[in-house]
């Protein structure tokens, strides 16, 4: 029988091997985008990235003890950074485009649908789950920053604006490098759950990974398919 470091392992390979289908973790085809779509993925990413709040804050209200709010707290305050927050960082990126997300923060206007319904999709499953899954689905959420960034660090590294300006790839490199799932491990006891139940592990992490995948095809198509009016 498998444990959770095997299943993790092969989790980690089958979320790998699935990115590779999608455009935009193509070189290939990444090297051909234009500035307006670019800047298109910017403004709708944003909105993909920028709502986990919502996600930290039913955690938080739902966590049965002290020991359980703390770590949800621990990780908002990480992404508050030292220095320069999380969204710090990337609304740097976004302006070495010329991108001034205070506006997206307010109006929202590329805020669409298929954005909304994976945002939606992780409280949808927190809400109707117990907090064993719950703490299962946002560590699988936080062990895929790692393989996502990796993917989205080439990605905006294909962009010859990006390439070689440390200022533009600091939110992609850190995020492709930090530690937010064993944090997590750590603190919840991943391993205690496992022995319990470990199909509440496997359910979880499989709907976390189905649900990126779907996002990524989904924001692939958008930005690709993206033409300014």
């Amino acid at each position: 029988m498998e444990n959770l470091k095997q299943f993790l392992e092969q989790w980690d390979m089958m979320v790998s091997k699935n990115y590779k289908e999608i455009k935009l973790f193509n070189p290939e085809f990444t090297t051909n985008i234009t500035i307006d779509q670019m800047k298109h993925f910017f403004k709708v990413f944003y909105h993909l990235r920028g709502h986990f709040h919502d996600f930290l804050w039913y955690m938080g209200n739902n966590a049965p003890d002290e020991n359980s709010k703390d770590i949800i707290l621990d990780n908002l305050k990480e992404e508050f950074g030292k220095n320069r927050s999380h969204e710090q960082l990337f609304w740097q990126s976004a302006e070495v485009i010329n991108i001034d997300l205070a506006e997206e923060l307010i109006y929202q206007k590329n805020y669409i649908d298929f954005a909304k319904d994976f945002n939606r999709g992780h409280l949808l499953y927190l809400v109707s789950h117990d907090w064993e899954r719950n703490v299962a689905a946002f560590a699988a959420y936080e062990r895929l920053d790692n393989i996502d960034y990796a993917n989205l660090l080439e990605f905006i590294k294909s962009f010859n604006v990006f390439k070689n300006n440390p200022n533009a790839l600091a939110f992609f490199v850190m995020h492709s490098k930090v530690k937010h799932y064993e944090m997590i491990d750590e603190g919840f006891n991943l391993e205690m759950i496992w022995a319990k139940d470990k199909n509440k592990i496997i359910e979880s992490f499989n709907f976390i990974a189905e649900h990126q995948n779907k996002m990524w095809k989904k924001l692939s198509n958008e930005v690709f398919n993206y033409v300014r009016n």
